[in-house]
Order: C-alpha cells, then structure tokens, then sequence
C-alpha cells in the first residue's frame, strides 16, 4: 500500500530534523522553508496532510492556509503555533485547519493527529463512493454539510422522502466522525411497536413486566462510545419521546423496571431521521417540542431525486456497472431512448426505487438496456406521475375534469373524481417494488382481465391516443 504523504511547511530547519526521522517510518516526508515553496510544491504534487507553522517569513501561515483551502479545501491542515499564539490557532480552525499543535512539539501527538486525519480523508473518499453519489448542486450542498459537522459530536437530523438515502448520510456522518471505530447503531423507530418501544430501546429489569423472565439489554445501550442512528423517529410516541429527552439531555437513562436510581450512562453521538415535517409534527402536539429542538442541532434536509435530474444518468450508470458485474454484464450500457424515460420519470421512491428498476433491467437486458426493458410505468407518458401532484402527470393542479365546460353535474363529477382517484391507486401501487398485474389485480379484489382494460385507458389518457375500449365509465367496483 502506498504510504500517506505529508508535507511539512516550517522556517526552522529543526523541526525538519526532528519529525522526518520519526515521521518517515509511516509517511513519506517532504520539507518547505517558506510559503511560497510549500504552495508550489502541493501544486506540482499534492500531498495527504500538510503540517503547517503559523509564524513564517514573507508569506505569513495564515495567509498559505487561505490558499491551500481556496485550491484544495479538502487537504487537510495542522497548524503549529507557540502558546502565545493560541489565539491564532483558533482563528485558522475558523479558516478550515483540521486541528492545530502547541510548539514544542510532541512527536507522539503528532502521530496520533495524522493517523485520525489521514483514516477519516480515506472515510470520506469510502463514504462518497458508498453512499449517495452525485454531482448536482442539490447534493453538493449536502456533502458540504456533512463534511463540515460529521468530525463533530452535534446531534443531526437529516429529513427527506422515501428512498433518498438517509441511512446512508447518517453512515457517512459515522465514518467521518470521531466516533468512527465506534459502533453505528441503526434503529428504525417504525418497526417497533408502540406498546414495546420502550423496553426495546432502553431495555428493561427482571420481572419489570409480565413476562420479563431475565433481564434485556436496551438497544440504546449498544451505541456506547458510538453513534446512535433513529430513524423515522416521528413514529414514536410521545412517552418514548419523553425518556429519549431526558437521554439527550443527561446521556443516562434508566431501564423499565430498574430498581436504584443509579441511571445507566451512556456516551454517543444522536443522528436521527424523518420522512415528515417534524416542526409541523411539533406545531401539531404529535411530536414534542423540546425533543425536536434538542434533535435538531444541524438539519440536513435530502432532495428527492426529481429534484436531482443532473445526477440520474450518473446514478443510472453506477447501477448498471454495479449490477452488471454481478450478472457477468460488465460491458452493458444504456440506450439513449432507456435513459430519457430514466430521466423524465420523477421517481416517486426516489434512489431506492431507480435501483430496483435498474437490478431487473440489468437481468432483462441484452448488450444494451432499451425502453422494453424498463417497466411499463416509465414508458406511460411523457410526464411521468408526481407524487406531489397529479399522478397521471397532468400539467396543472386543476380538480376540474378536462372537458369542464362551465357547468357542473356533481354526479359526472364524482364519477370522474372516482376515476382519478383510482388513476393514483394504481400508479402509486405499481412504483411500490415490481408488481406483477396478476398481484396487482390481486390487490385491487379485481379480475386481471378487468386490470389490463383499466392499465390501456389509463396509458390511453398518458399518451393522447384513444384507448382500445371505451373505459369512461368503467371503475373499480
């Protein structure tokens, strides 16, 4: 393996004398006297981690740091400074230094800064490659978050819709923190039923209950020296939510049926995750106030992927190499035609759900994925269903029939409502995973022979062309 590369920028000769022998058993070690030299040098070859002294000649510390971050913000920089100099220390951490040393210099300290800097860059190369992968603006804006407070220990919630990755992010956050070689403890809130929340979380004592034969470690508990990943935290109730309060307030808590009031303690870091508006769930008196408040330390909010259209031929691609490889398909592409549906279609399960379309197009596909090999849902219509609106792909938010000519029958009316309402049924139901029309059918109580007539009308009313039958009339029932 190639050893890290770290480039000591120091006027005092000594320094380079006392560090490279200790430093070059683990680094390759290369030396700058002044500024200048030190910016040329991580121009013509950069290194992993620049070791840098605050008080140089002509080209000042600080100002080699403003440069470094303006042409490399992601090169991680320690400081040196004297005592007297702290001050300025804590003004370069503001400038994006990774942490800084006190002179004289205490080689182990050194060691231990590097070996925590150099394994959280090669996290974060791993956490980028791993996780939500894109180049959109929207995501960019993501990953500037969480590189700037992942090292830190502030609580996060991360909101967004289905299938966006927040799972994902909250690793990320992990591997990038502190906590790193810690555990990452997920536990999705929603699986867990109300009346058993509680002792799940926190554990509890024997005999606590009835039925509480030995006592249970809390799933919390695991998360010691770690981080602690909520998610859908929303769905708990509002008791739960109280004793997580007090959790985050104190780290301690206490299991159901403890029998001193010694609490357990308990040190980790709180990430959390919602697919709904927690603050309205706070406004609303479903969720506690305090709790959010508390949970809310740095929001990161995750958008969903039609709001990402620049990164669906870049994800679309991952996916086919990725499941490609595993299907012995390593030269697969994507036709143009495949990639414009992938690309108009607004993904109502977002991330998750383009990669579930692309694992079975892989296997259907020839050399080249085409349009036949894309779900029916993709190749509807032109504009494809929004979850945040009409589900057909209508251009407007109108509740009007089409043909409203001024006058209103409320019979015709709900009748054409009733039809619609059946029109999202079913389009929702088919981005829910692959549904075959038989399970679909199934779903619905209906005839698949029923199903297919309604699925051509409906593709029919997509495309603009007159449907094979008349199905103005026809419903569900």
């Amino acid at each position: 393996m190639t050893r890290p590369t770290v480039l000591i920028i120091d006027d005092d000769e000594l320094v380079h004398q006392t560090l490279a022998p200790i430093l070059s058993a683990s680094y390759v070690v290369r030396a700058s006297l002044n500024g200048e030299d030190g910016l040329a040098e991580c121009r013509s070859a950069p290194p992993d981690v620049v070791l840098l002294d605050v008080m140089l000649p002509q080209m000042s510390g600080m100002a080699v740091l403003r440069a470094l971050k303006e042409s490399r913000p992601d090169l991680p920089v320690i400081v040196m400074t004297a005592y007297a100099e702290v001050h300025t220390a804590v003004t370069a951490i503001k400038l994006g230094a990774a942490d800084y040393l006190q002179k004289p210099l205490d080689a182990q300290a050194i060691l231990r800064d590097l070996v925590q800097i150099v394994a959280r860059s090669a996290r974060r190369s791993v956490a980028v490659d791993a996780s939500v992968i894109g180049a959109s603006s929207a995501l960019k804006r993501v990953w500037r978050l969480v590189e700037r407070f992942g090292p830190t220990d502030l609580p996060i919630l991360i909101q967004g819709e289905t299938g966006t990755g927040k799972g994902l992010i909250a690793e990320a956050i992990h591997r990038l923190s502190k906590r790193a070689q810690g555990p990452f403890v997920a536990i999705d809130c929603a699986t867990i039923p109300a009346e058993l929340a509680e002792s799940e979380l926190f554990g509890y004592e024997d005999g606590a209950f009835t039925g509480a034969g030995k006592k249970k470690r809390g799933r919390v508990a695991f998360a010691d020296r770690g981080t602690l990943f909520l998610d859908e935290i929303g769905t708990l109730a509002l008791g739960t939510q109280a004793k997580l309060l007090t959790l985050l307030e104190q780290q301690a808590f206490a299991p159901l049926g403890a029998r001193t009031s010694q609490p357990l303690h308990l040190d980790a870091r709180f990430i959390s995750a919602t697919n709904v508006p927690l603050h309205r769930a706070a406004e609303q008196g479903t969720f506690r106030a305090d709790l959010f408040h508390r949970l809310n330390g740095v929001s990161i909010e995750l958008p969903p992927l039609r709001e990402r259209e620049a990164d669906i031929e870049l994800l679309s691609r991952h996916f086919v190499d990725q499941f490609g490889r595993a299907h012995g398909k390593s030269a697969l592409d994507i036709s143009d035609a495949a990639m414009e549906l992938l690309r108009r279609y607004p993904w109502p399960g977002n991330v998750r759900e383009l990669q579930r379309v692309l694992s079975v197009a892989v296997v259907l596909a020839g050399d080249t994925i085409r349009p036949d090999d894309l779900p029916d849902r993709l190749r509807a219509s032109p504009a494809a269903p929004d979850p945040t609106g009409d589900a057909c792909g209508a251009a407007d938010d109108s509740i009007l029939p089409p043909a409203f000519d001024g006058k209103l029958n409320l019979r015709e009316i709900k009748e054409w409502a009733g039809r619609e309402a059946q029109k999202r049924v079913i389009m929702e139901l088919q981005t829910r995973g692959h549904i075959s029309q038989q399970e679909l059918a199934r779903m619905l109580g209906v005839d698949p022979k029923t199903l297919r007539s309604r699925l051509k009308e409906i593709s029919a009313a997509n495309t603009g062309r007159p449907a094979a039958s008349s199905g103005s009339h026809w419903s569900l029932r």
